[in-house]
């Protein structure tokens, strides 16, 4: 049976001061084919320690003059990796950096004229922008890993993704980690990987996401808004994440809350990145308790601790309905999802009801 304290002392060391004492269901399962090398294909939801899953091994195994590759399809996600990485290799003496769409490329290339990271973490867009302009050189990679592969082929990144595989050398050990894996995943898992890749999942009782889900029927915009602040009243020290059709609405949305007296932040796509990395910092050390977020600008955040998701528009997609409220209930804990629903939105209701079955009604 896998426990941590198999590992090297450094990485031992590690995981005792980000306070893990043991593994979770899909890193007893993922960390010793890891280690043993082998190619893995790893199907975790977002809250069950899936960058443990691969960061873990990845530490541990890389040696001298090796590197690993792991990419995301969001720098908000690539941030977060960077992060956790850095965590576990605290000790290890490896470096750690993420490179991004979003940021100014002369400051990537600058930083790898004097050196090249052990582990680099990145977007597609930007990793093949800095290996086509020859500033990351690729054959010391011998460690890759795709981290949430269904969200980044949908965005549109599976030939990015491709001319990037195609460039790396082909020793090297390869791990997929993705929510779902519907077959264009196995077939690219089967292209880039050694036949004998294995797929490993956990989906336990104990991680499967506790939401309580309610609908409350509103009849207008102010009426909806009335909701809004009534639900935002009771949130009491929790955080709440509300999302939004359009960045038009998000600004607008959080303006008014601000006005009311809320300590609300706004999260699309319009603001500069230095600026989306404050407001997220502000969210997760409670300073903000609750952020208003398109879909396009929350794809890929993996924030703990969120106790109430609200829709104040329904999505038209059953998929993106459940991954909003996928937000909250992480690691087995228990959330509360709440859509406020217009007569116009309907449609959209009864799509999702469709896909999830009864919803409770207030």
């Amino acid at each position: 049976m896998f426990s941590f304290s198999t590992l090297s002392t450094k990485v031992v060391k590690a995981l005792n001061s980000m306070g893990f004492s043991k593994p979770t269901p899909i890193q007893k399962l993922a960390i010793p084919l890891a280690l043993e090398g082998k190619d893995l294909l790893v199907q975790a939801r977002t809250g069950t320690g899936k960058t443990g899953a691969f960061g873990i091994p990845l530490v541990e195994r890389i040696k001298k003059g090796e590197r690993a590759l792991i990419l995301a399809p969001t720098r908000e996600l690539a941030l977060q990796i960077r992060d956790h990485l850095r965590d576990i290799a605290r000790f290890s003496g490896l470096k750690v950096y993420a490179f991004y769409g979003g940021s100014p490329v002369v400051k990537d290339l600058k930083l790898l004229e004097n050196f090249i990271p052990d582990i680099v973490v990145g977007t597609p867009g930007r990793i093949k922008d800095l290996i086509g302009r020859g500033a990351l050189p690729t054959d010391g990679f011998r460690y890759l890993v795709l981290d949430e592969v269904d969200v980044m082929l949908d965005m549109g990144f599976r030939e990015d993704i491709e001319w990037i595989v195609s460039k790396l050398p082909s020793e090297r050990q390869t791990l997929f980690v993705s929510a779902t894996v519907p077959p264009e995943i196995k077939r690219i898992a089967r292209k880039f990987m050694k036949p004998d890749f294995r797929h490993v999942k956990a989906d336990t009782e104990e991680l499967k996401p506790k939401i309580r889900e309610k609908i409350i029927s509103t009849f207008s915009e102010a009426h909806k808004y009335k909701e809004l602040e009534n639900i935002l009243k009771n949130l009491g020290s929790g955080k709440a994440i509300v999302f939004t059709k359009t960045r038009r609405d998000a600004k607008d949305l959080a303006s008014r809350l601000i006005k009311d007296g809320f300590r609300v932040e706004a999260l699309h796509g319009d603001l500069p990145q230095r600026k989306r990395e404050e407001v997220m910092k502000r969210f997760r050390n409670g300073y903000v308790r609750v952020l208003i977020a398109t879909d396009v600008a929350s794809r890929g955040l993996d924030i703990e601790g969120v106790d109430l998701i609200v829709n104040f528009h329904l999505p038209e997609d059953p998929k993106v309905y459940t991954h909003r409220i996928g937000r909250t209930g992480r690691f087995g804990s228990e959330g509360t999802a709440v859509s406020l629903v217009s007569p116009a939105e309907r449609k959209n209701l009864m799509r999702i009801k469709r896909v999830r079955g009864s919803l409770q009604h207030s």
